[in-house]
């Protein structure tokens, strides 16, 4: 029941980008009715979309929609919230965002920020609902050091153009910028505007798909001049700007430097986050577990430079794939020739693996 609020506010969220689109009341939250209140109401019928809480150990969510194969119309949308979505927001903060974000220095994290990262994972999964796919690229598409900059994340909404890629909290923020905790986890940004005007807003001179075309080309156009407004291109391979997980990609070695400075500054606090006297260390083993996955995806980020080809999408209009530059890639072999190929100290702490295992590191690493 705490998080029902959460859970409106995450349908909300969509308000504004259908309100730019001409529309004052398209979607908003509502929590469903009781047999007292309604004794006609269902979970099933067609006219009403619905988000289902599923009281389960899966650690995720999902999005999707019931479509009408004549007209592609939306006919009913759905997102399923398994509950233990929550443990897995709560090792993503923890892991990217706690030197940035004091609520998260200490366990279990507070309701008030967990109803933050709730909200966050169903206006991602309304976004599938009304129609959206993932979009990668958007992650990479705002200048690496501009997302440490406080104007420019409240004047772009956050550090990611869309809530529809994965890249979940912003590591590349430093203590030092101070920026403020609700600007570190994705907003509806100026992409979701954009596809929500293109999937929707009435082109009144129009009484055809084919006569809507022109337009809608033209508004897909915008993107060769504003870069957030670009889209993953869906056959493109390579393309180190089209990566999940990842957070200021325009620059992957610079980001992912910020990024280990905050996991070195994470692994210093472990032990005072997961240590509870009379509990067991499984928390501990979870979380440096967590810590370990999110240095491959850096080092990941970087590798994915090499060999690498830039992408847009393109329909007759020019090249839809570019090289990277060769010096962009030198940079990533140079970067990963001192970092990737030998296991950071902070991941070799005695008074950490002592509590977690007799032995496994080497394994693990190797």
């Amino acid at each position: 029941d705490w998080l029902k609020p959460w859970i409106v506010s995450g349908v909300n969220a969509w308000q504004g980008a259908f309100e730019d689109a001409g529309f004052s009341n398209a979607i908003f939250g509502r929590v469903a009715p009781t047999p007292e209140e309604d004794p006609e109401f269902s979970l099933y019928d067609a006219r009403h979309s619905v988000i289902y809480w599923r009281p389960s150990t899966v650690p995720n969510a999902t999005g999707g929609q019931i479509v009408d194969p004549r007209s592609g119309q939306i006919l009913k949308g759905e997102v399923n919230m398994y509950h233990n979505i929550m443990e897995l927001q709560k090792n993503w903060y923890v892991i990217q965002a706690s030197p940035l974000d004091e609520r998260a220095q200490s366990l279990p994290l507070p309701d008030s920020l967990m109803g933050e990262l709730v909200e966050y994972v169903v206006t991602h999964e309304i976004g599938h609902s009304i129609g959206f796919p993932h979009n990668m690229k958007a992650s990479a598409m705002y200048p690496a050091d501009s997302i440490r900059s406080r104007s420019f994340l409240e004047r772009m909404g956050g550090h990611v153009a869309t809530l529809m890629d994965y890249s979940r909290f912003n590591y590349v923020a430093q203590p030092e910028d101070s920026i403020p905790p609700h600007l570190l986890i994705p907003r509806v940004g100026p992409y979701d505007r954009f596809a929500v005007k293109w999937g929707y807003a009435p082109i009144a001179d129009a009484s055809t798909p084919d006569q809507e075309r022109s337009t809608l080309d033209a508004w897909a156009r915008q993107q060769d001049t504003v870069p957030w407004l670009r889209f993953s291109t869906p056959d493109a391979e390579g393309d180190p700007e089209n990566l999940t997980e990842a957070v200021g990609d325009a620059d992957a070695v610079q980001s992912t430097t910020y990024g280990m400075r905050n996991l070195e500054r994470v692994m210093g606090m472990l032990l005072q986050l997961a240590e509870e006297p009379g509990e067991s260390y499984e928390e501990l083993e979870t979380l440096y577990g967590q810590a370990v996955g999110q240095w491959g995806r850096y080092m990941g980020h970087v590798a994915a430079i090499i060999g690498g080809a830039y992408t847009q999408e393109r329909y007759g209009t020019g090249p839809r794939f570019e090289p990277l530059e060769r010096e962009r890639q030198q940079e990533a072999v140079e970067y990963l020739s001192q970092n990737a190929f030998h296991v950071p100290d902070m991941f070799l702490d005695p008074e950490i693996l002592r509590r977690i295992e007799n032995e496994g590191v080497i394994d693990r690493f190797r």
